[in-house]
């Protein structure tokens, strides 16, 4: 997409064609309800948080403490403009993160930063989805008008300098060397009634999570949807670690939700004989 962009004569259909990439890229990524990204699109709104229609809604994605990450990607932005006097797109900060020897990356200096090759751990592809994230949570703003360019903002100040905590979206099809974006044991596309579990315990997991969301006033899918309730009944997690492996548990329903299944786990096992685990 990027070659037929730069094909493009006029330089304000180039900006147009970027922005409507970026926007394209943004729906493809975000994690919230896909209905309300659309209304909004079109300045409507929802008037809920959720559609309970769509993939998100459905099959809603955890989270992860990805401060450490974050402030490697805001110390590289903040460290390329300290050193030259301006800010530069998505894809040399990834080529400074990873440590690339690109000509632009010698003429500039920037392989005397300290923040350069800090991210060789992972993919460029995985630099581009944090950063794109962090330009989501508003910790970076792009400047469309400095053709794309990332920009800290006070929010990402804040998060560099302070230590405050992001949590970052685990993604759908996450590389399996990095243990930030480790795979969920089944695929978000994987349909719940193919996860073969006890379906005796499965049925009191739907009772115990109707009654967290009547509590809570909220529709049951918000808890845990149905692939990860079968998770649960066929791969029977006795503790937190195990546990925060289910598709869907991120940290927030780690804390708020894992003693109450647990237990529910636990009284379950006590009644039933299980062999092989």
């Amino acid at each position: 997409y990027a070659q037929f962009i730069e094909e493009k004569s006029d330089p304000k259909e180039q900006e147009i064609a970027r922005e409507q990439l970026r926007q394209i890229v943004h729906y493809a990524e975000n994690a919230g309800c896909r209905r309300a990204e659309l209304l909004r699109y079109f300045g409507e709104e929802l008037g809920v948080d959720h559609c309970a229609s769509c993939d998100n809604c459905i099959s809603p994605r955890g989270t992860f403490d990805g401060t450490t990450l974050a402030q490697k990607f805001l110390s590289c932005v903040y460290r390329v403009n300290e050193k030259s006097g301006f800010s530069v797109g998505m894809t040399h900060l990834v080529e400074v993160l990873t440590g690339a020897g690109t000509e632009k990356i010698r003429r500039w200096r920037h392989d005397e930063l300290s923040t350069y090759g800090i991210g060789k751990d992972k993919s460029r592809q995985e630099w581009s989805v944090i950063g794109r994230e962090l330009v989501r949570l508003g910790l970076l703003k792009q400047v469309a008008e400095k053709f794309g360019v990332l920009e800290l903002t006070a929010e990402g100040r804040l998060v560099m300098n302070e230590n405050k905590t992001v949590l970052l979206t685990e993604r759908i099809a996450p590389p399996p060397s990095s243990p930030a974006f480790s795979a969920p044991s089944t695929s978000r596309a994987q349909r719940a009634w193919e996860i073969i579990c006890d379906e005796n315990l499965f049925e009191r997991l739907r009772r115990l999570r109707k009654k967290l969301a009547d509590a809570r006033n909220v529709p049951a899918y918000i808890v845990f949807s149905d692939v990860s309730l079968r998770q649960m009944a066929r791969d029977l997690p006795t503790d937190e670690k195990e546990f925060a492996r289910i598709s869907g548990v991120g940290e927030k329903k780690l804390e708020e939700f894992s003693a109450v299944f647990l237990s529910e786990i636990a009284a379950h096992l006590e009644t039933t004989s299980y062999t092989g685990r």
